[in-house]
Order: structure tokens, then sequence, then C-alpha cells
């Protein structure tokens, strides 16, 4: 397949990838409000999964050329960026996780700690869905894709002595 053709594929499923994050976020159920069971974004999930394995091939077949040099440089560069990106976004769960937990405190009849505690417990959560689909875990989703990617092709060359 040529790599114009898989360009545009990759893009497309950027782009319904960016749909599944995007709705994720817009699921997010705000702290005034009262949720029923289930959460329905998590469903996006699993449809992420199946696009990892797509984009791993995609980046494979868009990087067969590269250098392997430059796919060491990426291979120890790329875990330092998703590293960020996951000490950022912990420090957002637990400042939204407060600020869940003081709306929740401060209405009348609505639970107390335990309740708040319950529904900012965990990210798989329909009151913190905008802290597992967001801008920061989209691109951690990527750049974990192109490191996989990435992994894959160096023992992919190491495999081939001709390389």
């Amino acid at each position: 397949m040529n790599k114009k053709r898989i360009g545009w594929m990759m893009g497309l499923g950027f782009g319904v990838c960016i749909g599944i994050f995007y709705l994720g976020n817009v699921m997010t159920v705000q702290p005034e409000k009262i949720s029923g069971n289930g959460n329905p974004a998590l469903i996006g999930l699993f449809l992420l999964f199946f696009f990892i394995l797509f984009f791993m091939l995609g980046w494979m077949e868009l990087m067969a050329n590269v250098r392997p040099r430059l796919l060491w440089y990426g291979f120890v560069f790329i875990p330092m960026l998703l590293v960020a990106g996951y000490r950022y976004q912990m420090n957002a769960f637990d400042r939204y996780r407060t600020y869940v937990t003081d709306i929740v405190l401060n209405q009348e009849g609505r639970g107390g700690l335990d309740y708040a505690n319950s529904i900012t417990s965990d990210v798989f959560s329909i009151y913190m869905n905008n802290q597992l689909f967001n801008v920061n875990t989209f691109f951690m989703y990527v750049g974990l894709t192109l490191w996989i990617g990435i992994a894959l092709m160096l023992l992919n060359t190491k495999a081939k002595p001709d390389r």
C-alpha cells in the first residue's frame, strides 16, 4: 500500500479517535447533577484499543525508510513526553477530584464524604470522564501508538541483519 493512502487512512482513524475523545469528554456529568448507573463513554475505550493496532501498523509502514538512529531518538524521547503528560494528568485529576468533592459536600441532601469519594475515587466514574477523555490524554494516546510502532520497528531492524 502506498504511503499516501496509509496517511489518509491514519488521518481518518485519528479523526474517529478525536470524535471518541470528544464524546467521552462531553458525557461527563456535572458535579451538581445526579447520574444514573453506568458510564456509556467507556465503550469508546474498547474502540480506542482496536485503533492502537491500526495505528501501530500504520506508523510502521510510514517509518519503513527512517534511519534506525532517528528511531532510537524517538524510542528514548517519547517516553519522556508520556511521563510528563501522565504527571500533568495526575495533578489535573487531583485538582478536579477536589473540585467535585467540594461541590458535592456543599449541596444539601446530596450525601457526605463517603458519597463524594465514591464518585471521584477512580477515573472510570462518569463524573470524571473529562479526566479520561481530553486533549492531553489524546496526545498521550497518539504518542503511545507512535512509541509502540517505533519499538516494533527497532525489533524488526534487529531481526534483519541487512539493514
